[in-house]
C-alpha cells in the first residue's frame, strides 16, 4: 500500500477560499438586494409625493375656476337649481371649504354650504384635494390653500389611517372687478351728446353720490332733457360739461379708467359671456340667467319685452355697436356703448348707469336713473379671480 506524504496532498486551502468567496459573494447579494428595495421605496414615496403634489395644484386651479363661475351649485358642486343652491363663492359667510376625490378621470366633490366637506369614496386609493379659502391679512385678497393626497382625501381632511403622501400649497387670490371705477354721473359721454327727442330722463337724486346727471367731454345742451338731480339742485347745476381731460381720453382710455384693462383682456375674462347681437338678441340674453357680464357684439337689438339684470344682481353690457330698442326694456345695471347711435321707441328704463365712448345721437324716450348701490354691487360682487403674483408657496 502506497502512503502519501502530507507535502504531496491538495485542495484544502482551495476549498477554505471558495467558502470565503461565496460569503462574499453573499454578502454582496444581500446588500444590492437592499439598495434596492431601498431605491423602489424611495420610488414608490416620491411617486405618491409627486401624486400629492400635483393634486394640490389642481386644487388650485380648480378652486380659482369655480370662483369664476356664477351659476348657483349644490352640495355635490354641480350646477343646482334648487332654492339653497348658490354661486361656489358665497358657499360661507367667512371661510369656504371644499374636498374632491378622482373617480373615472374627473373629480367628484363636496361643497357643503355648513360643515365639513364630505365627498363619496372618501379614504380610497384615488387622488384626492381639500381646499380652504378665507379672507387674507391684505385687505381685498383671499387665501387659498390647498391640500393633496396620493391616497383619497382622509388624509386632506385630517383623518388618520392612510399611508398615501400628503402636499400643501398656498396662494394669495384677489378679484379682477367687473366695474372697477363706478360712474358717478347717470350719464357720461366723452364726446358730445345731441338728443332728438324732449322725453329723454336722466335723473340722479342722490347727493351721497354727487348727484351728477350728464358728465360730457364736449357742450351739453340740456334744453331737450328732462333732468332731476339731488333735491334743491337746479337742473342746469347737475350738468358737467365741455371737460377738457374727459375728451383727451382716447376710447380706450376711457374703457381702461373704468375697468382697468383694456377691451381684450376684458372680454377674455373666464366670467365674460359674448353674445352675438348683430340682429335682434333678445331670445339669447332671456337665456343668460348667471352670467352678469356681457360683451354684446353687433350692438344692442331688442325687439320684445325684456328685464336684464335684478336689484341685487345687476347686469354689465359692453355694447359693441349701436343701441337699438323697440319694446319695453328695463335694465339693472351698467351699458357701455362704443356706438353713438341710440335709438328707443319704446321707452326703455336703465337702473345703474350708461356710459359712451364717443359722441352720442339719442333719439327717443330713454330713462336713466342713477344707483349708487347697484354700481357697488357689481365692483364688489362682479368680475373674474386670479392669483396673486409671487403669493405661491408650499410651506
Amino acid at each position: 500500500m502506497k502512503v502519501h506524504s502530507p507535502s504531496t496532498q491538495r485542495g484544502a486551502a482551495t476549498l477554505g477560499i471558495a467558502l470565503m468567496m461565496v460569503f462574499a459573494i453573499l454578502l454582496s447579494v444581500a446588500f444590492a438586494n437592499r439598495s434596492v428595495i431601498f431605491e423602489a421605496k424611495t420610488s414608490a414615496n416620491q411617486y405618491r409625493a409627486a401624486q400629492a403634489f400635483e393634486a394640490a395644484e389642481a386644487g388650485l386651479d380648480w378652486a380659482i375656476a369655480q370662483l369664476n363661475r356664477d351659476a348657483p351649485i349644490g352640495d355635490d358642486c354641480l350646477p343646482s337649481s334648487q332654492a339653497t343652491a348658490s354661486p361656489f363663492r358665497e358657499r360661507g359667510a367667512t371661510v369656504i371649504e371644499a374636498a374632491c376625490i378622482e373617480s373615472d378621470g374627473a373629480w367628484v366633490c363636496s361643497c357643503p354650504a355648513s360643515g365639513a366637506p364630505q365627498p363619496v369614496g372618501a379614504g380610497s386609493s384615488a387622488l384626492g384635494f381639500a381646499i380652504r379659502l378665507a379672507p387674507a391679512s391684505q385687505a381685498d385678497l383671499l387665501q387659498l390653500t390647498s391640500i393633496g393626497c396620493s391616497n383619497g382625501t382622509a388624509p386632506c381632511l385630517g383623518s388618520s389611517g392612510s399611508n398615501g403622501a400628503r402636499a400643501q400649497v398656498q396662494v394669495l387670490v384677489g378679484q379682477l372687478p367687473g366695474l372697477d371705477s363706478p360712474p358717478s354721473a347717470a350719464l357720461t359721454v366723452r364726446g358730445t351728446p345731441s338728443f332728438s327727442s324732449p322725453s329723454f330722463v336722466v335723473r340722479h337724486a342722490d347727493p351721497r353720490s354727487g348727484g351728477i346727471t350728464v358728465h360730457s367731454g364736449g357742450n351739453v345742451d340740456a334744453t331737450p332733457l328732462q333732468l332731476t338731480s339731488s333735491p334743491g339742485t337746479p337742473a342746469a347745476a347737475s350738468v358737467i360739461g365741455d371737460d377738457s381731460a374727459l375728451a383727451q381720453l382716447s376710447t380706450q382710455g376711457l374703457f381702461a379708467s373704468t375697468f382697468r384693462m383694456d377691451k381684450t383682456a376684458w372680454q377674455a375674462q373666464p366670467t365674460v359671456r359674448v353674445v352675438d347681437c348683430k340682429s335682434a338678441c333678445d331670445a339669447a340674453l332671456t337665456q343668460i340667467t348667471h352670467s352678469p357680464l356681457m360683451w354684446l357684439d353687433g350692438g344692442l337689438k331688442l325687439e320684445t319685452p325684456i328685464v336684464l339684470g335684478t336689484a341685487e344682481h345687476p347686469v354689465l353690457l359692453v355694447v359693441d355697436g349701436p343701441v337699438d330698442i323697440h319694446a319695453n326694456a328695463v335694465i339693472h345695471g351698467v351699458v357701455y356703448v362704443m356706438s353713438p347711435s341710440w335709438t328707443d321707441t319704446a321707452g326703455a328704463s336703465i337702473n345703474g348707469a350708461v356710459l359712451v365712448e364717443g359722441d352720442l345721437q339719442a333719439t327717443g324716450a330713454t330713462q336713466i336713473n342713477h344707483s349708487a348701490a347697484l354700481l357697488q354691487a357689481l365692483h364688489d360682487h362682479t368680475g373674474s379671480y386670479a392669483r396673486v403674483p409671487g403669493s405661491w408657496r408650499d410651506f
